[in-house]
This record gives structure tokens, sequence and C-alpha cells, in this order.
């Protein structure tokens, strides 16, 4: 159980690296804005290459969090169905919800966001307009970054669950550790 412990901070680790780069990518994007916006406003040097980059940051920013979300227990649930249940068994329902429909959803997911950036990779695709930025290959490859990072993030929240179940002397205060169903 030590090793899945192990396991599991290492799989938290590399989303909380992710969830740091695109806390980074904010300052990015805030001078784009700041740039393009006093450019627009006293030199009348606007772009669609500036307007798309701060789209194409904006979305980066936000999948590259979506793993590390899930490790801390931020992301949308509705425990409609599990406020009224026992903590091992919603830990049970967590794990399988996981095992069952998470994993192999984001599994599909970053299978088919490959070969969407792949293709768009090949093709040379750049923005639809003309005007915007080249090279949409590297926006498209977020896509099945964030796949993998959520399912980093669900297999370590998954080990994290076993833990409790089995062994939970391991972890001092084992909901608040696991990030899960804080009260």
């Amino acid at each position: 159980m030590t090793a899945l412990l192990t396991l599991s901070n290492g799989l938290s680790w590399i989303c909380l690296q992710f969830a740091r780069f695109a806390g980074l990518l904010l300052f990015v994007l805030t001078a784009v804005i700041i740039y393009d916006v006093i450019g627009r406003r006293f030199f009348a040097t606007g772009s669609f290459r500036l307007q798309e980059l701060q789209w194409h940051l904006h979305g980066a920013i936000a999948v590259l969090g979506f793993g590390y979300a899930y490790t801390r227990n931020a992301h949308v649930r509705i425990d409609i169905f599990a406020a009224g249940l026992g903590e091992k068994t919603r830990l049970w329902l967590e794990f399988w919800a996981i095992v069952l429909f998470l994993v192999p959803f984001m599994v599909l997911l970053l299978w088919f966001g490959y070969e969407f950036a792949e293709r768009s990779f090949v093709r040379g695709e750049t923005s639809s307009g003309g005007l915007g930025l080249p090279h949409r290959w590297i926006i498209k490859s977020a896509i099945p970054l964030s796949a993998l990072l959520t399912l980093l993030g669900a297999i370590a929240v998954a080990l994290r669950c076993l833990i409790v179940l089995k062994r939970p002397d391991l972890l001092e205060t084992p909901f608040e550790k696991a990030g899960l169903w804080t009260r």
C-alpha cells in the first residue's frame, strides 16, 4: 500500500506541475491582453493574431488544470445520491466511477484527441481566417494532454480511495488527505 501511496503522490505531483505551468501562463495571457488593449486604444495596432493567442492561452490554462482539480476535489460533482451514504460506500462509489466511467472516457479522448492534433500537424493547419495564428496543432494538442492529465489525476484519486479503504492508518486524516468529500 505504501507503493500505491507513493505512486498516487507522484501522479498528483505531475498534475500539480502542469497546474503551476498554467498559472504562469496567466501572466503571459495578462501581458498579451494589456499589450493588445494598449496597442488598439492608443496606436491602432489591433491584431487578429493577438486576439487568437488570447483565446488559445485561455483554453490551455483551463485544460491544463483538470488533473490537478480532480486531485483536489475541485471538479464539478453532484453529491445528491452520495450525500446520505457512509464514507466507505462513497469511497467505493468514487473508485468504481473512476474505473468504469472516467478512465475509459479519458482514454478515448486521449486517443481521438491525439489523432485530431496529429491530423492538424500533418496538414499544416492554420487559422481559418488566414489572418490568425499558424500551427493550429499546438492548441489542438491541449486536448489529448488534458485527457492525459485528467487520467493521471483520476488514477491518483482511485489509488487513494483504495488506500483509505484498505489501510487508513497510512494517512493521518484519510478523507482530508485524499481530498475526498471534505466537510
